[in-house]
């Protein structure tokens, strides 16, 4: 019968519209979510052998949440350590699309107009090879031209170096981003309230800021296992960029273990009278065990090597002390020194175990007396599987993927993905106001 015929023809055109409908709209998310419907996706980023590893937010265990990868920028922690919201690491560069953006850096950092970029004056895939996301060559680049100021999506001022905010005033744009970046601690800042309503992102190393810029970039770890890792190895190759990956030593041999016969403790500091009261704690640690400080604040390291490599190669512990008591302050004193065969023992406003497993280190915060913390050193120091311990986590782990400025990758990734208008109405309130905790040392 013909109307038969004719009426199966009209019920797929109608289904097929309503299907239309629903994927242009997202609809089909909110459709789908009473079903419990399994949905498996997959991005492929530089070929079909390398998998896609950027996570989308899941909503329960059944289904994904495909809203979040197709509306604003979301912050997510990586899965591996260190547990920091890497953008590069956890967001979806299949969305970028075909345009490039470009940050301006107005002025200098710690007087070097490069930022510490050799290739800032070459094109952006050197530069972007240089901080190691070459995949983003194509997405962004980096200048320090101030005639291109109109056309820049981004401009970056390091709050420690002076700049013109009158000019960045007149010459500002609606839509571009003004980034403060600041790497040091609030007591070595300055007063910030010139700039009310004046940045709309943050840049420094605290966990809630826009960009996060941890110290840990110039001495970054990556788990072998980790989608990222093939990713780059992927890069390495294909571009035939020899990066020089590296691999530590996750069980220090006898032989190494031997060597250590200069002392238990040691430390190597050189801003000698600041607020984290360090030199005190070390001075009463002293009362309990051994301890040797090197650095201008004490003795000077063998001449002809690095310092921390001297002190990895003769002692068993090195404390990865800071000069504030800071929230989220962790800087080079605790990420250079994980690379060593070495112990850090940390003492800061931090959780470390955000950057490594709570096994790779000693927090000299949880212990209440001074001996007690002397005492737990030296039992570990005789106690060779225990002291072995402390390095295990570093096994599934390389170095030399990371550049001091890395983070310019996840500036370039949230300038595309982030569309959110934003402005930070009291900076220095957010910098300063409870940031800074009183230091209370072990009795």
């Amino acid at each position: 019968m013909e109307y038969q015929k004719y009426f199966k023809y009209l019920c797929l055109f109608v289904l097929c519209a309503y299907l239309f409908y629903l994927l242009v709209t997202n609809d089909y998310i909110d459709t789908l979510k009473p079903l419990k419907i399994p949905l498996i996706t997959s991005f492929n980023i530089v070929n079909s052998s390398t998998k896609n590893f950027l996570k989308i937010d899941q909503e329960n265990d059944s289904i994904f949440k495909l809203s979040s990868i197709t509306n604003q920028f979301e912050t997510r922690f990586y899965d591996y350590y260190p547990h920091l919201p890497i953008h590069i690491f956890t967001q979806n560069l299949s969305l970028i699309g075909n345009t490039s953006k470009l940050i301006l850096l107005e002025n200098g950092l710690y007087g070097d107009p490069n930022w510490r970029i050799n290739a800032l004056n070459q094109s952006s895939t050197a530069k972007m090879t240089e901080l190691y996301c070459p995949f983003l060559s194509n997405h962004c680049d980096i200048t320090t031209d101030y005639n291109r100021f109109s056309e820049a999506d981004a401009i970056v001022f390091h709050l420690r170096d002076d700049f013109d905010q009158n000019r960045a005033k007149k010459n500002r744009h609606p839509k571009q981003r003004f980034v403060s970046a600041l790497w040091e601690s609030p007591p070595h800042t300055p007063n910030l309230q010139a700039y009310d309503r004046f940045f709309n992102w943050t840049m420094t190393y605290r966990f809630d800021s826009h960009i996060i810029t941890p110290y840990y970039s110039e001495n970054a770890y990556i788990h072998k296992s980790s989608p990222f890792y093939q990713l780059m190895l992927n890069e390495n190759s294909t571009r035939k960029l020899n990066w020089k990956i590296r691999k530590v030593d996750y069980r220090p041999s006898d032989e190494i273990l031997q060597k250590k016969k200069l002392g238990t403790v040691a430390a190597l500091i050189s801003n000698c009278h600041v607020p984290s009261q360090r030199l005190p704690f070390i001075q009463e640690l002293k009362r309990y065990i051994d301890v040797k400080v090197y650095g201008r604040c004490g003795e000077l390291c063998s001449s002809n090597k690095d310092c921390r490599e001297f002190i990895a190669e003769n002692y068993y512990f090195l404390l990865s002390f800071e000069n504030s008591f800071c929230l989220d302050y962790t800087t080079e004193k605790f990420f250079a020194t994980l690379e060593y065969p070495i112990v850090p023992v940390v003492f800061g406003q931090t959780n470390y175990s955000y950057f490594i497993p709570s096994s790779g280190y000693i927090d000299a915060t949880q212990f209440s007396t001074m001996s007690s913390f002397a005492r737990y050193l030296n039992e570990t120091r005789y106690d060779k599987e225990k002291y072995l311990s402390y390095f295990s986590w570093k096994k599934d782990y390389v170095w030399g993927l990371g550049h001091f400025s890395t983070p310019f990758c996840d500036l370039c990734l949230r300038l595309h993905l982030d569309s959110k208008p934003n402005i930070i109405d009291n900076i220095h309130k957010w910098w300063f106001d409870g940031s800074c905790g009183k230091v209370h040392m072990p009795s």
